[in-house]
């Protein structure tokens, strides 16, 4: 455990004692390693992740006063869980680096499309660049590879207009309704759809993944199933939004 968790468990088992999630019964002070990360259940023989407790009983919010952004419905049918992506900082980035970065990219999507129309015989306007390659009109073949070549740069591209929409009007929420769940991540009715059932969920938790230089890290709001399945989602919203949601389905489900 590095020496940020450790102090972190240190600040939070002073100002709240862990309990055990099987009984519910206070852990003493001499059940509880915060150097190992370890929290002993002597009644139950069940030790636990010190850090899973502590975290789990931050998650604890009122569904009745969600924070800027989120929101908790229930319409006796089904009850929903969710949050805005908005963002003003993350748009106005994504928007100005959309815009650099697809500037370029079309200059040579419109060299590709001029050669193609050229090879189908389509006159084009005067106003498209010239497709040539060593000033002769380019070739069937330098055509197709120009447009695989680009394949990967209009993908990137369009996965930054995605992440501009979504930092404008995209949200998650989690759905319940009867005996099935669902996770949704996009933007109105438009977007990504899991569905799980709530039954089986056995653990709701949150999660830091980091990249390999130990940067721009992630944090998810994790749902783990009997079985083994892990749903993973939640990573485009701010922290309060995060553990709003994260808190809701926990206190609903578990």
């Amino acid at each position: 455990m590095n020496l940020h968790m450790n102090s972190r468990l240190k600040n939070n088992v002073g100002m709240r004692t862990p309990t055990c999630p099987k009984c519910r019964r206070v852990r003493p002070p001499d059940d509880v390693n915060v150097s190992n990360d370890v929290a002993y259940c002597r009644g139950c023989n069940l030790a636990n992740k010190l850090s899973e407790l502590v975290e789990e009983s931050e998650l604890h919010v009122d569904l009745t006063n969600p924070p800027a952004g989120a929101w908790y419905r229930e319409n006796g049918l089904s009850r929903t869980f969710g949050a805005t992506h908005r963002s003003l900082g993350t748009a106005i980035g994504a928007l100005l680096i959309s815009l650099f970065w697809n500037g370029i990219v079309s200059i040579f999507v419109l060299i590709a499309i001029g050669s193609t129309l050229r090879h189908m015989g389509i006159p084009l306007p005067h106003w498209f660049p010239t497709p040539e390659s060593n000033g002769q009109p380019m070739t069937v073949g330098m055509t197709i590879f120009l447009w695989i070549f680009l394949t990967p740069f209009i993908a990137i591209g369009l996965a930054m207009v995605g992440a501009f929409i979504s930092a404008i009007g995209g949200h998650t929420e989690v759905r319940l309704y009867g005996s099935q769940g669902e996770i949704f991540h996009g933007f109105g009715q438009i977007g990504w759809h899991r569905r799980f059932e709530p039954a089986d969920v056995t653990k709701i938790r949150l999660e830091e993944k980091r990249n390999t230089e130990g940067n721009n890290n992630r944090t998810y709001v994790v749902i783990e199933l009997g079985s083994g399945k892990r749903l993973r989602f939640g990573s485009l919203l701010t922290e309060e939004r995060r553990n709003f949601i994260a808190s809701a389905i926990r206190q609903t489900l578990l």
